[in-house]
């Protein structure tokens, strides 16, 4: 939860305009902090776009959807969000989709593979390499920040 808000407070800091989950709010087995990340997010349920993650089974408290994959439209480009459990990258790189939004792995990464943009925001409590890190996109650059909001790694989409 301590991770969530300070996401959260850099979101409303950048004066962002929708949250992107992909996935996994909660840890396999028992939570503790479960009931305070969902009151966080319903409470913001109007500027949230979801995917189901692997490890969101039975999540019923909710007040938004949550479904495997997810579609958008930013300034010509055409993005895709999903968890990863059920699409690979490998499959997902034969889509019309410009932009690739991954989770699944817990491992930040931007890369360019044929002709798609490959984003993965890492996690924001459990990486498996690096540090805790989310994505941040405006209309130009997509960039990887750990929770002290420094840029890790960012791409210009206009290059793209």
């Amino acid at each position: 939860i301590d991770n969530l808000n300070t996401v959260l407070d850099i979101y409303k800091e950048e004066k962002c305009f929708k949250l992107l989950i992909l996935g996994d709010l909660f840890n396999y087995g028992i939570d503790y902090n479960r009931d305070k990340i969902i009151n966080r997010l319903n409470f913001m349920k109007e500027s949230i776009i979801a995917v189901c993650g692997n490890c969101d089974t039975n999540i019923k408290d909710i007040q938004f959807n949550m479904p495997n994959i997810y579609e958008i439209k930013l300034n010509n480009k055409y993005l895709l969000l999903t968890h990863g459990h059920l699409y690979s990258e490998e499959t997902l790189i034969n889509t019309s989709n410009d932009i690739i939004f991954i989770g699944h792995s817990h491992i930040a990464k931007i890369e360019n593979i044929k002709d798609k943009l490959i984003v993965n925001p890492g996690s924001i409590t459990k990486p498996r390499r690096g540090e805790c890190s989310f994505v941040v996109v405006d209309e130009n650059i997509i960039s990887i920040r750990n929770l002290y909001n420094e840029v890790l790694k960012e791409y210009n989409i206009n290059n793209f």
